[in-house]
């Protein structure tokens, strides 16, 4: 049976919903893009099929080219200018969720990191998490998702 899941940015303008079967997918990025978009050491995003996402409220997209291919569109609140979601051009079957704007942030744990040759060196990693020192091989990381999802 399918769960709901809501969140949204942080004066509650611009808000979604998905319904998922199974554990939610989220992996934690380190790359320096990740770093400077979050303000922080990493981004904790969640995979999401596009077309079990539904936004409500007003948005505004700020697109960027991706060195690995494709032009990632990136939805912001135009109010409070918090950074919701994002989908990449090259996958437009899903969509990631910044799992920070979950209106319960505290159940998803990751089932990945990647671009730990990036990540700061007080953060540690549970070792039964798969780790990719860079982006990983797209089939090798949704082989590692669909193992999550199938518990």
């Amino acid at each position: 049976m399918a769960t709901e899941f809501t969140g949204g940015c942080r004066c509650g303008q611009l808000r979604y919903r998905f319904e998922q079967d199974g554990p939610l997918l989220n992996y934690c990025c380190h790359c320096l893009d990740c770093q400077k978009s979050t303000a922080s050491a990493f981004a904790d995003q969640l995979i999401v099929s596009t077309d079990a996402l539904t936004l409500t409220g007003r948005s505004v997209t700020y697109s960027t080219e991706r060195p690995s291919g494709g032009t990632t569109n990136n939805r912001h609140c135009p109010d409070c200018f918090s950074r919701v979601c994002n989908a990449n051009t090259a996958y437009p079957a899903m969509t990631i969720v910044r799992a920070g704007t979950l209106d319960d942030p505290s159940e998803p744990e990751p089932f990945a990191h990647m671009w730990t040759s990036r990540k700061r060196g007080w953060i540690v990693i549970d070792p039964a998490v798969p780790t990719f020192a860079e982006s990983p091989d797209p089939a090798e990381f949704m082989r590692i998702a669909a193992t999550r999802r199938a518990g």
